[in-house]
């Protein structure tokens, strides 16, 4: 499936103009996880994603796929499809999202069994409870490396955090995962440079107590550096104003138009409140309200959908028919297919690999 590889590569060279921005919020029992989309497509679909379901992955020709049972629900925020998130919480607290870094470089192909650069979110998502975990499953599985052709282009890193609050940024340089954590990992943030890189940086621009409501200057650094002097400033003293702080934390570090998903996640309540470009409403996620049971299918509604007045979404079925559907409208915009070709073969894929999918509940 080298086409695979080669999409994926190709949508995240585009992603490296327009980057994104990610911090950790705690203190005294809150937790507040914050993430910008900066993009040039809002489209997307949030996904509920059920546990118990036996998983493959779609990787390149001569990679052994991992293989996996979904042992936590969660909740994804998607542009490209079922299995493809940008990043998502799960029932248990788990949330990983991702940003562009040029200096990423995967290990070579060895005996672990692999998965694609978006794909290892779901896995996480889906097997996974705690930052240690996310953490061991290095030793069980790697993201594949692109192939030559491409290895410049498809470069990411991660920030992920657990319901305890252990917080991790997960990169991939010069082959072997590093990983910052605990003391090492003083500051909560993460935007589109080495940690340690970002890290150095803020140490040396102490920023005034008293910051711009918008950033003029949003570099990576930059970014990292006002996102982190917020999360180290942070006080927490009720939910409401907490959001706020979060969401005015995104805005200061937004990238005009190109910022076009606002996500927060209150961990501890296990509700996700977003916001779109387009739709400035912020609305409310309840994973307690969620049916993480295989039994009743993966669900979907666009990122654009608006709540009852009881506070609920209406959401659908994923069956292969409206996943088409929602991939075809998508993938056939012609600023896409502009930027990023012709993906129908992308999606005859990842549909083939889907459809092998299937509910393990009794076998838990």
């Amino acid at each position: 499936m080298m086409l695979v590889s080669l999409i994926i590569a190709a949508l995240f060279n585009v992603l490296a103009a327009r980057a994104c921005t990610t911090f950790l919020l705690q203190g005294d029992g809150a937790l507040y996880f914050g993430r910008n989309l900066d993009w040039y497509w809002e489209d997307g679909i949030v996904v509920v994603n059920p546990r118990d379901v036996q998983k493959a992955a779609f990787v390149l020709p001569g990679n052994s796929p991992a293989k996996w049972l979904s042992r936590y629900g969660s909740v994804t925020f998607n542009q490209f499809g079922r299995e493809m998130p940008f990043g998502g919480m799960n029932e248990a607290g788990l949330v990983v999202e991702n940003m562009w870094l040029d200096e990423t470089d995967y290990a070579a192909a060895d005996s672990r069994p692999a998965v694609n650069l978006l794909q290892w979110i779901q896995y996480q998502l889906d097997t996974c409870s705690t930052v240690a975990e996310v953490i061991s499953n290095d030793t069980r599985i790697r993201i594949e490396p692109p192939p030559p052709s491409a290895k410049s282009l498809a470069r990411i890193h991660y920030l992920i955090c657990d319901s305890s609050g252990d917080t991790a940024t997960i990169e991939f340089l010069k082959g072997a995962m590093v990983c910052h954590r605990g003391e090492s990992l003083p500051l909560h943030a993460l935007a589109n440079d080495p940690y340690a890189d970002s890290l150095a940086y803020a140490r040396a621009h102490t920023l005034p107590e008293k910051l711009p409501a918008r950033l003029k200057d949003l570099s990576s650094y930059a970014r990292f550096n006002c996102a982190a002097a917020r999360a180290s400033r942070f006080r927490p003293t009720s939910p409401d104003k907490d959001l706020a702080y979060a969401f005015a934390t995104l805005d200061q570090v937004a990238q005009g138009d190109f910022t076009v998903w606002s996500i927060v996640y209150d961990v501890k309540a296990r509700k996700i409140h977003f916001k779109t470009h387009k739709n400035r409403d912020t609305r409310v996620l309840d994973l307690a309200a969620l049916d993480f049971s295989c039994a009743s299918a993966p669900r979907f509604m666009d990122i654009e959908s608006k709540s009852a007045d009881a506070g609920n979404f209406d959401f659908q079925q994923l069956s292969e028919p409206q996943h088409r559907q929602y991939l075809t409208s998508f993938l056939s915009r012609p600023s896409v297919t502009e930027k990023l070709g012709d993906l129908t073969m992308l999606m005859e894929l990842q549909l083939m690999t889907i459809r092998g999918y299937h509910c393990q509940a009794a076998k838990r």
